[in-house]
């Protein structure tokens, strides 16, 4: 039987995904921190290495996120 995540780590990965992709509208990908991902999402610093090693491993996340989205609404 597959294990759910716990809805608050979901939760959290959610607002740091969210914040991401909004601080990308407007800044580089090159001149965003981790500190200013944490701000944007009103997550601690602490908590997003709970999750994430760095900003690189976050935007993997994400892609993979995408790419499982795609695949899903190709095969339905």
């Amino acid at each position: 039987m597959e294990e759910k995540e716990d809805l608050r780590v979901v939760r959290t990965k959610k607002m740091l995904c969210e914040a991401l992709t909004s601080l990308l509208e407007t800044t580089s990908y090159e001149k965003i921190n981790v500190i200013d991902i944490c701000e944007k999402a009103m997550v601690h610093r602490a908590t997003f290495y709970n999750h994430f090693n760095d900003k690189e491993m976050l935007l993997d996340y994400m892609l993979y996120g995408f790419e499982e989205e795609l695949f899903n609404s190709a095969i339905n």
